[in-house]
């Protein structure tokens, strides 16, 4: 009975040294955490730094257009005088799927890489997906050359019927 008595005090008395000791004593993580070794960034890198192209008087340059105007945020070439500055016009290479009605951010798709093609006559434009497209400098035509093409028509894939009960 003493045996009990003596176990159940015991018990009782590690309880209350357990309920009043020190976590960060006892924990074997360090109660400081170190400082980050870098700080925070957006979810999206910057857009890649595309040298604008001059070719025959004309500077060929991505539009890095926002959405907050209502566009799409990149895809846009321009074409600008190079020696007045005027914006002599502007053309959307590939259309993004608009994913604002369905509550997703869009956080754009710009050139990576711009090049003459077709001895002059026409741009390339790569876009960060891999997507190829030539702009025919004379009639201002977009085709798509390589890569995955971006399309607003069906930017997913069409839902499966729901099985009939």
């Amino acid at each position: 009975m003493k045996t009990a008595s003596l176990l159940a005090l015991a018990g009782s008395a590690l309880i209350q040294a357990c309920a009043h000791a020190n976590p960060a004593a006892s924990s074997p993580l360090p109660v400081e955490t170190p400082a980050m070794s870098m700080p925070p960034s957006a979810s999206r890198p910057p857009a890649p730094q595309v040298q604008p192209l001059v070719h025959e008087g004309v500077r060929y340059q991505e539009d890095q257009t926002d959405e907050r105007n209502g566009d799409q945020a990149g895809g846009y070439l321009v074409a600008v005088d190079a020696a007045s500055g005027t914006r002599l016009w502007r053309l959307r290479v590939y259309v993004l799927p608009d994913t604002r009605a369905s509550g997703l951010s869009q956080p754009g798709l710009h050139f990576r890489a711009l090049r003459l093609a077709d001895g002059g006559k026409a741009l390339e434009v790569e876009n960060e997906s891999g997507g190829v497209y030539r702009v025919d400098l004379a009639s201002r035509n977009v085709t798509h050359v390589g890569g995955p093409a971006m399309s607003s028509e069906q930017p997913f894939p069409p839902p499966k019927p729901k099985p009939k009960p």
